[in-house]
């Protein structure tokens, strides 16, 4: 599903048996670290949206203030609850930016669509089924963030795409089957097609 003119879907993960759980893996270009500091690299940066229930596109619109504001970077995992916007956080976000990052994120939070959410921040290392939270992030936040890599990465060629379609053999096919005689069997052509 496209969500956002500013974000890619990656990968959908859809709800369990219970009704819950599903999540979406977004990934967006990132020209600053976590601390802020621009890149020497162009670098892409994944993070995952925990639903509940059917998507919020007010996180959508959360989240595209994040980018605008340049906020979005140490964020690995976004679950809004019951007015509460739970933010799982890099662990290399140092204590002279962190400051910055709740203000900027307490300040999108607060203007959540047709409602006023408060943010909550939790390091990424730090989210078990322990951590206080609700009760959704406790069960799937931890599986979501070690299943899966999140945080940002130089975006490499290997990136493509399309990179499948354009491997040798999908390009011309497989090559043609020699026969004992050394020759190609050309025997498989259709000689009832009239040019």
């Amino acid at each position: 599903m496209i969500y956002s003119r500013l974000l890619y879907t990656e990968h959908e993960h859809p709800h369990d048996e219970h009704g819950e759980g599903a999540y979406t893996i977004f990934s967006t270009q990132q020209t600053r670290n976590v601390n802020s500091m621009p890149l020497s690299a162009v670098s892409l940066q994944k993070f995952a949206v925990l639903w509940e229930g059917r998507p919020d596109t007010r996180v959508i619109d959360l989240i595209e203030e994040g980018i605008i504001k340049g906020a979005l970077a140490p964020v690995k995992l976004l679950h809004a609850s019951e007015g509460t916007l739970f933010i799982a956080y890099d662990s290399m976000l140092d204590d002279g930016h962190y400051e910055e990052f709740v203000n900027a994120w307490a300040d999108i939070a607060s203007g959540a669509l047709y409602d006023c959410w408060t943010a909550i921040f939790i390091v990424a290392l730090d989210v078990t089924n322990r951590v206080e939270s609700c009760r959704l992030f406790r069960n799937y936040a931890p599986e979501i963030l070690e299943n899966n890599v999140l945080g940002i990465t130089d975006f490499t060629s290997d990136m493509f795409l399309f990179g499948d379609e354009w491997d040798p053999e999908n390009i011309s096919g497989s090559e043609p089957q020699v026969g004992s005689e050394g020759r190609y069997d050309f025997d498989s052509f259709d000689d009832d097609i009239k040019f």
